[in-house]
């Protein structure tokens, strides 16, 4: 009834803290390598290597190439967006850039120009999200 014992299909549902996280007034330049899960609200001019979870905020800038385990885009990306297990671009998520994972999600509204590189046995996925979507008006 309340949602209690479903199964978290998303990445950012098992995300318990984030190791790392850049303030949206920071600037980061230079390569982003490390463990552990990272969320961006600033910008960062380079390119990263990350054991775990990149989440780049809607109001996170990138440019340069992506590189993690999982990469959930909700920002603005010029670069290659590469994750070794799953990719996913939201609603919001902007790429110019190709999109390279075994599995990748993307949201109605989303935006991307380039290619999309995936197992061939795959399929991309695309839905509309309903998560933190306020109802209109009338």
């Amino acid at each position: 009834m309340f949602g209690f014992g479903k199964k978290k299909r998303r990445s950012v549902d098992s995300i318990t803290e984030y190791t790392t996280e850049l303030g949206p007034d920071a600037i980061f330049k230079g390569q982003l390598n490390g463990d552990g899960n990272y969320s961006i609200h600033g910008k960062v001019i380079g390119e990263s290597n990350i054991g775990g979870i990149l989440l780049l905020e809607q109001d996170g800038r990138w440019e340069g190439n992506m590189l993690a385990d999982v990469v959930i885009v909700a920002g603005t990306v010029t670069g290659h967006v590469m994750a070794r297990e799953k990719l996913e671009l939201r609603s919001t998520g902007r790429v110019e850039g190709d999109l390279e994972a075994p599995s990748i999600a993307i949201a109605e509204g989303a935006i991307y120009d380039g290619k999309i590189k995936m197992a061939k046995a795959a399929n991309v996925v695309r839905y509309k999200e309903k998560r933190g979507v306020e109802p209109e008006e009338d």
